[in-house]
């Protein structure tokens, strides 16, 4: 008999809390609602979501936000792109030049030394672009040119702490001084 009376009271506590929780779920529930925004178009959702309200102006300056990443990205992509092309057209035209047989042994000795200049120069702006992108968290072009460096930093990089890395960077990789470095920001 006590066995049974536990039994019932048992399976009467389960169904008034699977009544509770009925009870609880058809009171809290939102109804969902269907309305037109600003720009006429259906929006549905619960009542009072902060999505149903100005949705399309969210989107679009995200939207925005993404395309001006992009074009930044593209930037130093691009200018990257047409650099190695150049670079490569150079080297094969020398290497040309080498392999024709109207060149002095002299000249082409001299040629292939200021080839090793170019190459030494373009490792050295690769190098330079991975540490100075590692110090500001952004992309940099870096352009050698004989004794004159140039670096293009992402807009909003530059400061006088990340001046100072970048002049100790150079200096360090390329023994160019501080007074034959520019420093500019992409617009």
């Amino acid at each position: 008999m006590i066995m049974k009376k536990k039994q019932l009271l048992s399976a009467t506590l389960v169904i008034a809390l699977g009544a509770a929780v009925a009870v609880n779920w058809y009171y809290t529930k939102n109804p969902i609602d269907t309305t037109q925004d600003t720009t006429g178009q259906e929006v549905s959702g619960n009542l009072g979501d902060s999505l149903s309200v100005g949705s399309s102006a969210i989107e679009n300056e995200t939207t925005e936000a993404a395309q001006s990443v992009m074009a930044k990205k593209d930037f130093f992509a691009t200018e990257r792109l047409k650099r190695d092309e150049s670079y490569d057209e150079m080297i094969d035209s020398v290497e040309e030049v080498l392999e024709s047989d109207k060149l002095s042994q002299e000249k082409q000795d001299e040629i292939s030394d200021k080839l090793d200049v170019y190459m030494r120069n373009i490792k050295a702006q690769s190098d330079t672009e991975s540490l100075i992108s590692a110090k500001t968290g952004g992309d940099c072009i870096v352009v050698i040119n004989g004794e004159i460096c140039q670096v293009i930093l992402e807009k909003n990089t530059l400061n006088e702490g990340i001046i100072l890395q970048i002049s100790d960077i150079i200096e360090k990789n390329t023994n160019i001084s501080a007074k034959n470095l520019t420093i500019i920001e992409a617009k």
